[in-house]
Order: structure tokens, then C-alpha cells, then sequence
């Protein structure tokens, strides 16, 4: 028996494995040798469960299946970008399991509003019913939008992905040294402040005459620019080191593909894959943290350095000015409670460039 979509993922000394589906949350699997006959009924319980959830439900007209049916054909739909059109799809597979039999006409906002309540992301759910019930009122299958009272949940607030530290920068690259494809991505994403998304489809090709790397981004289709060879910005020149040690690292692996982090074969990694990667290697180096902790970390270390919320907008490629003020916020409260010797010592970061030696 061949097993497929197996994935294994390394912690320490050891190795996990998870049944791996696109578009589906990893299913851990037992800590036992393959052929042992409880890590095969496991692995066939989550073989049959993906299946289950990608088989396609055959709904008749004016139920809520066939709504999410016409939506997801619309021009409305396709036109969207392919990131936003899978967290689409992943919501409305989870909508039409649940209740694709009822009928359309009947949907509630109270309907909506359970469904909501339950959902691992409210934000994404709600948003999902939004686009489909916009749809269904467009194109005469709905009376009205039902939606549209939905509120989300309370949730306690968090941080989300917290901003990797100085030290776990130090860590990841004590126990990844330059030559790894996982010191490679790590520099990569460290200095772009990309999303992973991103960072997988750049390459030499989005870098311009000028030494900067251009890049439109797939999820708010905004435009990100990195100094990539060009002579760097007043504030961001105490981070040379940072760019040097990211080319040092892309040299390292000696590609001549189309994007930056080709496989061994030259394709370009996948989303997740990339994730899963960085994340294992930073438990491997003993940090808890994720790929896209380093876009914070690239954010907090541009504004401490003195870049203009304009000015970390334009890099990180955020899509309003507020998203980019919140590292400039933080930056200024910060210097409010430093002395005078402090406040000048933050444009020189002690922590993120003593690694790195001046290139002669």
C-alpha cells in the first residue's frame, strides 16, 4: 500500500507526521512505524474524511447549495484574486456541508449569525456569507441580504503573530547557518517583510534598474518596494547588515530559477509550504514563532529606526496609511519614556546589527 499526502514535521530530535490535504488542516497521525496497523487505520480514517469533504454535493435549484454554486461561477467570483477566491471556497464548502440542503429563501440572519458564532475565523465566515448573499440579491435569488445585521462574536483581543525578538533572530541563524534553503527564506522574508504568499512568486525579474525590487501584492493587489542593490534610505541603513546577510544567503543556494525560493526542481514553493517550513525550523532552533512574525519585526525595526508611516507603507506595501501608523505608534511611545542618550542609540539598533561585520 502506497501512502500519499503524508507530511513529516520535525520538533527537536524527533519527527511528526500529519496527513496533508490542500485546502484542509493537517490530520496529526500516530507516533508509529508505518506499516504498524493502528498508524494505517489512522491514516485511512483521515484519507477518507478529505475525500469526503472535497466530494461535490449535487443540491437541487433554490437551496443554498445551489446559490453557493452559481456564486462560485459568477464573473463576480472569478474575478477576485486566487487567495481570496480559496478562503472563499473554504467557507462556502464549510456553509454548504452545514445546511446546502435548506432553502435559499428561507435564510435568516439569525441563520447566519450561529454560523458565524461557530466558525474557526468569524471574520472570514462573515465575509464569505457577505459576497454570497450580495450575489443571491443581485441576481434575483434572494429578496433581501441577510447579512448585512450580522455582527461578529466578542473575542478577547490578541497580539496575533507577535514580532520576532533579537534573540530569536540570533537563534534561527545560530542553528541555520548561511548555505540552508531555511536560512535562505528566513533572510528573504526578515528583510522584505513579505507575506509568505509573496515571497514565494518574487525572483530577479521584479528587481528594476534602479535596484529595487517591485512587487504587486496577490492579497490587496497594492504595490511593495524593497532597496534591494540601491543605496539605502537614511533609515534604513542601519540595517545594511540585514540585506547583506539576505544576499549572502540567496547566493549561497546558487539558483538561477525564476522566483528566489525554487525548489531543488525549480518550481516555486507553495504557500504553505513555506509556513510549515519556517515554523519547523524555528522550533527546531528552539523559537516559537512564524513566517509571519518577521513582516511585524520588519515593521517595528523600520519605524525604531525612524522611517515615516508613508515610508514603512510604501515597503511592507500595506493598503492604508493606518495599518503602517500602528509601527510608528509604538515607535513614539516608546522614545517617550527614554532618555535623550537612549533615544539616539535607537536609529543604531545595537541588537540587529552586531552580528554582522562591516563589508570592506
Amino acid at each position: 500500500m502506497t501512502l500519499t499526502n503524508l507530511m513529516p514535521v520535525r520538533r527537536g530530535n524527533r519527527t511528526d507526521w500529519y496527513f496533508r490535504k490542500k485546502g484542509q488542516k493537517l490530520v496529526r497521525l500516530p507516533d508509529l512505524p508505518h506499516d504498524h496497523p493502528d498508524f494505517l487505520a489512522a491514516y485511512a480514517a483521515a484519507r477518507k474524511a478529505a475525500e469526503a469533504a472535497t466530494r461535490p454535493l449535487r443540491l437541487p435549484p433554490g437551496t443554498l447549495g445551489a446559490l453557493i454554486e452559481a456564486t462560485v461561477h459568477s464573473d463576480r467570483f472569478l474575478s477576485r484574486s486566487a487567495v481570496y477566491r480559496a478562503t472563499l471556497r473554504r467557507h462556502f464548502e464549510a456553509i454548504r456541508r452545514d445546511g446546502g440542503e435548506a432553502p435559499a429563501k428561507g435564510l435568516r440572519d439569525r441563520h447566519i449569525r450561529a454560523n458565524v458564532s461557530t466558525a474557526e475565523s468569524p471574520v472570514d465566515r462573515r465575509k464569505a456569507w457577505r459576497f454570497l448573499c450580495a450575489f443571491g440579491v443581485d441576481a434575483g435569488l434572494l429578496e433581501t441580504d441577510p447579512s448585512l445585521t450580522v455582527t461578529l462574536p466578542r473575542a478577547p483581543k490578541t497580539i496575533g503573530h507577535p514580532a520576532w525578538t533579537a534573540a530569536d533572530i540570533d537563534a534561527f541563524r545560530t542553528r541555520w547557518p548561511i548555505g540552508t534553503s531555511k536560512r535562505a527564506a528566513f533572510e528573504l522574508l526578515h528583510w522584505t517583510g513579505f507575506r509568505i504568499g509573496d515571497a514565494v512568486m518574487i525572483g530577479p525579474g521584479h528587481v528594476d534598474r534602479a535596484g529595487v525590487l517591485i512587487y504587486t501584492q496577490s492579497k490587496v493587489k497594492q504595490p511593495a518596494f524593497v532597496p534591494w542593490t540601491a543605496r539605502l534610505p537614511a533609515y534604513a541603513k542601519c540595517y545594511a547588515g540585514d540585506r547583506d546577510a539576505m544576499h549572502d544567503a540567496l547566493a549561497a543556494l546558487g539558483s538561477r530559477h525564476m522566483t528566489f525560493l525554487a525548489t531543488a526542481a525549480g518550481a516555486p514553493r507553495s504557500e504553505k509550504g513555506l509556513g510549515n517550513m519556517i515554523r519547523a525550523a524555528a522550533a527546531e532552533a528552539g523559537i516559537e514563532k512564524s513566517a509571519h512574525g518577521l513582516r511585524k519585526t520588519r515593521g517595528v525595526a523600520l519605524a525604531e529606526a525612524g522611517a515615516s508611516a508613508h515610508q514603512i507603507m510604501s515597503w511592507l506595501g500595506h493598503q492604508t496609511l493606518k495599518e503602517a501608523e500602528h509601527y510608528t505608534r509604538q515607535a513614539s511611545r516608546r522614545r517617550a519614556v527614554m532618555g535623550e542618550e537612549q533615544e539616539q542609540n535607537v536609529a543604531t539598533p545595537a541588537a540587529q546589527v552586531a552580528t554582522f561585520p562591516k563589508k570592506s
